[in-house]
């Protein structure tokens, strides 16, 4: 069945309104017609399931309020080239990241502004994945900036060299990873992550780029919450 964004999903029988570009994408896209059945998303956890009546209309036939996951898991990262950043959007709302910080690092190559493009990357991502909460995303100019909005996260980086042992992210609460740009954090960033309490996650003794790391970090750090709980 495949997901759309409502601007409103209603209670059962009453009627869904999809966002105009998820309207045009179902009706002269894909052409549906009267009798079939789609599944809704708000991006705040509302969850339903439609079906199309005559008029481009949907009546909504299930309607569901899915609760905040917990631990909260929180992306920081510097912005890769735009293909590269386009494909680890969508796969950060696959992995059901809340948040997203963009970050400007010594050695970034540029830092870009929030577009519409990075929204609707986010809900692909959302309605490939069933995740029911879009992450919200925003761009800060450094480091030290960034970190003490994160004093009650938990807080986490990939490191080369595996630390004495394995951290134990916590089962609850704000959980956030970090991941520099192509050259790494430079040294003064990484002495500022150490000062902020930020801890070691070995992800193998090579060098992986800034997707691969956000996307085996995040699942790894997941994989032991888990393991935890």
């Amino acid at each position: 069945m495949r997901a759309f964004f409502a601007n409103y999903i209603g209670m059962p029988g009453e009627t869904a309104e999809l966002e105009s570009q998820e309207q045009d994408h179902l009706f002269k896209t894909l052409r549906a017609r009267p009798g079939e059945q789609v599944r809704l998303l708000d991006g705040h956890g509302t969850v339903g399931t439609a079906e199309i009546i005559a008029g481009r209309r949907l009546t909504v036939l299930e309607r569901n309020q899915v609760a905040p996951p917990d631990p909260c898991w929180i992306l920081c990262c510097a912005a890769p080239r735009r293909q590269k950043f386009d494909s680890l959007l969508k796969q950060a709302a696959e992995l059901g990241v809340r948040e997203i910080r963009v970050v400007h690092c010594a050695r970034s190559v540029a830092l870009p502004e929030g577009t519409e493009r990075w929204q609707a990357l986010l809900r692909e991502g959302c309605k490939q994945s069933g995740n029911p909460f879009l992450p919200e995303i925003s761009v800060h100019h450094s480091l030290e900036r960034l970190l003490p909005e994160l004093a009650d996260a938990r807080l986490f980086y990939g490191a080369v060299t595996p630390p004495p042992r394995p951290p134990m992210p916590p089962r609850s609460g704000k959980i956030a990873f970090f991941v520099g740009p192509e050259g790494g954090f430079a040294p003064e960033e990484e002495q500022l992550l150490v000062q902020h309490g930020v801890e070691g996650l070995s992800l193998g003794p090579w060098i992986l780029r800034l997707e691969t790391a956000a996307v085996c970090g995040l699942a790894a750090l997941r994989a032991l919450a888990e393991a935890h709980s």
